[in-house]
């Protein structure tokens, strides 16, 4: 009788340890959990304000950082990357290769751009504030793109 309570002990553990993997696309997805501030000082000498910005990441092959950039942050003002990251290579564990996390990265303040043709980073007078928005992506190995997600837009002093 102890052997048959022996078997099923063992039988229950085996199943205990059989954990469902998550399954995600090859395809990297991201989603914004946050910053933390929405207001910065124009960039300036002497002056280099920041805020330092929370995503979510999953892919499903695991294939995540590396020698090459990761991270790309648009400022939709100019269409133009305005700030590029490596990722740190995470080590695969377990049976599945698919990956979850928090990665979090920092914007430093940029210039308010004026419509008057005033050259950019200077002082306004009178002092303005001007909105920024930043769309950030991210690229694995294999150079699949995940969706790209605004942020919530930044609000520049241009002093």
């Amino acid at each position: 009788m102890s052997k048959y309570i022996l078997f099923i002990a063992a039988c229950l553990a085996l199943l205990g340890s059989c954990v469902n993997e998550p399954v995600f696309s090859e395809i990297p997805r991201i989603e914004s959990l946050g910053m933390t501030k929405n207001f910065m000082n124009q960039a300036s000498p002497g002056n280099q304000d920041s805020t330092r910005v929370t995503i979510f990441f999953e892919d499903g092959d695991g294939d995540i950082g590396g020698d090459s950039l990761a991270i790309f942050v648009i400022d939709t003002r100019t269409d133009q990357v305005d700030v590029q990251f490596r990722v740190l290579e995470i080590p695969i564990e377990g049976v599945s290769n698919a990956i979850s996390g928090e990665i979090a990265f920092p914007i430093l303040a940029s210039c308010c751009i004026y419509d008057t043709g005033q050259i950019p980073c200077t002082p306004s007078n009178p002092v303005i504030d001007q909105e920024v928005i930043y769309e950030v992506f991210l690229t694995d190995r294999a150079g699949n793109e995940s969706n790209r997600i605004q942020l919530d837009p930044i609000i520049l002093r241009c002093q």
